[in-house]
């Protein structure tokens, strides 16, 4: 039997774990990114603009599954709303001409303000600029699926921490690693409220299970998320490094403030929602499918200070 070969778009915080897990599965792996830097030996590298649907059907030939990890190319409004759809649309093209599954990395800013655990029937009910977005791509994958034939599955993941996060995460490793110099980690909104975390690792392991399962076309699933509050998992990891934790509140008075002179903060008040109170997720869907993913604060903040010490 001739191996599978999985196509995976991006190779940014999630796609090249990605790609490293299902070399290591034993598939066949192919990379598409917009530069022609290398990967894990034993992964083929394209690359192209992944916004033409020409190109996205060329270089994902042969595909029996895809993998959109890709994000815009900057965390701004504009940029989500000209690049995200072009993304999509080239990926779903490419889905439909080889009759390949499209495994799709969502986030969580689509359902917008919340009371209680968000569960993936919660109504989209986002109204700012990027949660727009992604409740139009969700409209735009039930309609491709309907009318054009398109098998995919969506997992949506929460705020990224762990081997992988990029710095435009919150907790990355470049903040936890300041944590061992004696700095504090920066933290916005109620530091004190539970949040839902997604640790890289999981979120690689729970695509991977998607791309491969059975009878999970047409339904999104919540990746497993680690819930606790973000200054709790800062002590976790500080305790796990041996550390004093140290943390650094900004309110969001002071991120408003802050916005005008500072352009990624002033992104993030559109999500501040996210942190000012509790932003609860029910993952039991996907727990309940595959009972062997997922892992806890205390084993997640161990294997950051593993990292962070190699």
């Amino acid at each position: 039997m001739s191996q599978q070969l999985h196509v995976v778009f991006g190779a940014g915080q999630v796609g090249a774990g990605l790609a490293a897990l299902l070399l290591a599965q034993g598939h066949r792996v192919r990379v598409v990114r917009r530069s022609q830097r290398d990967v894990a030996s034993g992964i083929e590298v394209v690359a192209g603009d992944a916004t033409d649907p020409a190109f996205a059907i060329e270089a994902t030939r042969g595909a029996q599954v895809l993998y959109h990890c890709m994000n815009p190319s900057a965390y701004t409004a504009s940029a989500w709303a000209q690049e995200y759809p072009r993304q999509g649309e080239a990926l779903i093209a490419a889905a439909v001409a080889h009759d390949a599954r499209l495994v799709v990395l969502d986030n969580l800013y689509g359902y917008g303000v919340v009371e209680g655990a968000r569960t993936e029937s919660t109504r989209m009910g986002a109204e700012g600029p990027k949660g727009l977005v992604r409740v139009a791509w969700a409209a735009r994958l039930e309609q491709a699926a309907a009318e054009q034939g398109l098998r995919y599955v969506a997992g949506r993941a929460g705020d990224f921490f762990g081997p992988g996060a990029g710095e435009q995460a919150l907790l990355s490793m470049p903040a936890l690693a300041a944590l061992g110099r004696g700095w504090p980690v920066l933290l916005i909104g109620d530091p004190s409220a539970q949040h839902a975390f997604s640790f890289v690792p999981d979120v690689v392991a729970g695509l991977a299970a998607l791309g491969s399962a059975d009878e999970v076309d047409g339904r999104t699933f919540h990746l497993p998320v680690v819930q606790v509050p973000p200054r709790r998992l800062v002590e976790e990891v500080a305790a796990a490094l041996g550390v004093r934790s140290r943390v650094l509140g900004m309110p969001g008075w002071l991120l408003g403030l802050l916005a005008p002179v500072v352009p990624l903060l002033g992104e993030l008040r559109e999500t501040l929602y996210q942190w000012d109170r509790p932003f609860e997720v029910d993952d039991s869907a996907f727990r309940m499918r595959f009972p062997a993913l997922g892992t806890d604060s205390a084993r997640a903040a161990a294997v950051i200070a593993a990292a962070l010490a190699a």
